[in-house]
């Protein structure tokens, strides 16, 4: 039984990989012309050209669904770990494995980088130290505001779980059908509107971009709704079928209502506040998320559910990856910074560099003692 049930979870690591992997290439797009910040851009966003407006599509999408994708995947595997675990043992854990990384980053990786991009040739490092790291002037958190929030969200499921002490009542709960999921979406739309009133898309205390807190939230809470209903194995083919539909049909809405609202006259307030671009940008986003999650989480199952050597390496190393990406793409970023060729080949360039180089590294990284007790 054991046997068969790793096996038919083999596609949730592979959709793992693709994940961390599109991380990588949206922050590349972000450093050539995507909207959106990054440690070290190499390109002038004052000019609105065809790449920066191809670019920032790309990345519109892919921030809809893979981060709320990231946490719907960790918290499927959250019930049956603390069902063996117990909570000590199991809130333990989780603060090791996502605590330990994220301080390092907060307090190596992510400084160092910033240093190394932004300020190597105005200040040693340990000035930048002194000055900003502790001090605790800037945050660090970087790609680890994943971390932070899972951290959160594991405390109030352990403290969820000893206060009902499972008396809640047991009940069948089938996959959502498409009405349902209409509604979802437009709920999830108007209520990331009225956050956003508050916390713009980029803004929020310690790097959480309450923003997209909506969906994060729900997504979390799902992933271990679906761990315990069984939902992975009965998604109806007439759901995965529309909702395809529904995400490709919706991906051109975006953009065409920004243009239609002054978008191309430099007229762009979609991150927040109360104008219609920001309501066309909150309520696009959750069809754009649930389309594409039931599309990847369809396809991978039936298609990828297997496992063999290479992507079992890959698999084991993501979460590395994830940690350790942004200098790796700074790196590339650097080394192409100057030469002559279109922003868009470089986007590419640097992307494959970056994943590459960066599965190497994580691979020798894990092989230091003790680092595979914690990635």
């Amino acid at each position: 039984m054991l046997h068969e049930l790793s096996r038919r979870l083999f596609f949730l690591d592979h959709i793992r990989v693709f994940l961390t992997i599109l991380v990588i290439i949206f922050h590349t797009s972000i450093a050539y012309g995507a909207a959106g910040s990054w440690i070290l851009e190499d390109v002038d966003k004052s000019e609105v050209n065809a790449s920066v407006v191809l670019l920032t599509i790309f990345t519109a999408v892919c921030q809809s669904f893979f981060m709320g994708l990231f946490f719907f995947i960790s918290s499927y595997f959250i019930p049956t770990s603390y069902e063996k675990k117990g909570a000590f043992r199991f809130l333990w854990g989780r603060l090791v494995r996502l605590g330990i990384p994220m301080l390092i980053y907060y307090f190596v990786i992510g400084p160092m980088t910033v240093w190394f991009a932004k300020f190597r040739d105005q200040q040693t490092w340990v000035q930048f130290y002194k000055d900003n790291v502790w001090s605790f002037r800037w945050t660090f958190f970087g790609p680890t505001w994943f971390l932070e929030a899972s951290i959160y969200f594991t405390l109030f499921y352990v403290l969820f779980r000893i206060v009902t002490r499972d008396r809640l009542k047991k009940k069948s709960i089938l996959f959502p059908n498409g009405k349902t999921l209409v509604v979802v979406a437009i709920a999830l739309g108007l209520i990331a509107f009225a956050v956003r009133l508050v916390y713009p898309t980029g803004t929020g205390p310690l790097e959480l971009q309450l923003g997209y807190f909506p969906s994060y939230i729900l997504l979390f809470i799902a992933g271990i709704i679906a761990q315990r209903q069984g939902w992975l194995e009965q998604i109806p083919a007439s759901v995965q079928r529309i909702w395809k539909w529904v995400a490709m049909g919706m991906v051109p809405v975006l953009p065409i209502g920004l243009i239609l609202t002054g978008g191309l006259e430099g007229n762009v307030h979609f991150e927040g506040g109360f104008n219609i671009q920001a309501l066309l940008y909150a309520m696009w986003e959750p069809f754009i998320c649930l389309g594409i999650m039931i599309s990847l989480l369809s396809l991978f199952q039936s298609r990828f559910n297997t496992t063999n050597g290479f992507s079992k390496w890959l698999s084991d190393n993501a979460y590395t990856v994830y940690l350790i990406h942004p200098p790796v793409i700074v790196g590339w970023t650097i080394a192409f910074h100057g030469i002559d060729i279109p922003a868009m080949i470089k986007w590419v360039i640097v992307s494959a560099l970056s994943v590459a180089v960066c599965f190497v590294i994580a691979s020798v990284i894990r092989l230091l003692p003790y680092a595979r007790r914690v990635l």
